[in-house]
């Protein structure tokens, strides 16, 4: 186990309040290692906490924060699980959100992930789980298809957005 994930602490919060608009140059710098300590190293413990429990989430990077303001107000992160495969994570004062990303999927594959999410069995499970986020007070939010995959018409079922949003 490389570091334990125990949450970010409410100071952390106060650091990025500290930080918001356009902060001088002199104001990062004197928020640098808090910031370093209270919000960049928490998410470098979730991630390595994850990647101990599923070797699948080994591969992340925790991103440096740059010379624009947004970067120091924005923890970023992302898992790649595969081949234009990742999962995304921003940790900022509207909290903490975790977005699923497929990057230009190779000719075929989106029909196959269709066919999975109209599917009686993997569709519902599907459905179950997007639910059950909701219910624990979870946004769910996404692009809007254009139109919903052909399968899925004949479905009762409702096609799942594709991001979660902790607020």
């Amino acid at each position: 186990m490389r570091g334990l994930f125990t949450g970010w602490p409410e100071q952390a919060m106060d650091v990025l309040w500290q930080l918001q608009g356009e902060p001088t140059h002199a104001t990062r710098e004197r928020y640098r290692a808090d910031r370093e300590r209270l919000v960049r190293q928490p998410m470098i413990a979730l991630l390595n906490e994850v990647a101990d429990t599923d070797p699948r989430y080994e591969d992340f990077s925790v991103w440096h924060y740059r010379t624009d303001s947004w970067w120091w107000q924005h923890q970023g992160a992302v898992i790649r699980l595969g081949r234009k495969i990742e999962i995304g994570l921003r940790f900022a004062l509207d909290g903490l959100r975790i977005q699923g990303a497929w990057w230009y999927p190779d000719p075929g594959q989106v029909d196959m992930f269709r066919k999975a999410v109209a599917a009686e069995g993997s569709g519902r499970e599907l459905s179950a789980i997007v639910e059950d986020v909701r219910k624990k007070g979870y946004d769910i939010s996404g692009d809007v298809m254009k139109r919903p995959p052909r399968a899925a018409i004949r479905r009762t079922t409702p096609v799942p957005s594709c991001c979660a949003t902790v607020r």
